[in-house]
């Protein structure tokens, strides 16, 4: 039991950890002007997240920019390491229904 109890209190301060790099990053993405727009989507945004979840970000920018250039922008401003995937899309993309199930639970952050 003892095994576990350790176990899953450094789990915890893990998540706690990635919890506090994910809110410099946004801090840091927001200021940045890389997006028109931030989401936080996936199961971090809907709430039924686990301890091994990924942050799920979606940034939206001008129809002109490179997505794969924003991306590798965004990614860069990462301090430290945590679970992160990033999705560039353009403004015009937003509505296609393709992105509707991954957009459907979307909070925005910035």
């Amino acid at each position: 039991m003892r095994i576990r109890r350790e176990f899953v209190a450094a789990a915890g301060r893990r998540v706690s950890e990635y919890e506090r790099r994910f809110r410099e990053f946004v801090e840091e993405l927001c200021r940045s002007g890389l997006a028109e727009e931030v989401y936080l989507v996936g199961s971090r945004a809907r709430g039924d997240s686990t301890p091994s979840s990924d942050f799920d970000v979606v940034l939206v920018v001008d129809d002109g920019r490179d997505p794969v250039d924003v991306a590798t922008r965004a990614r860069l401003l990462r301090r430290e390491a945590f679970p992160l995937d990033v999705v560039v899309l353009r403004r015009s993309e937003v509505g296609d229904p393709i992105y509707g199930e991954m957009l459907r639970d979307a909070r925005r952050i910035c």
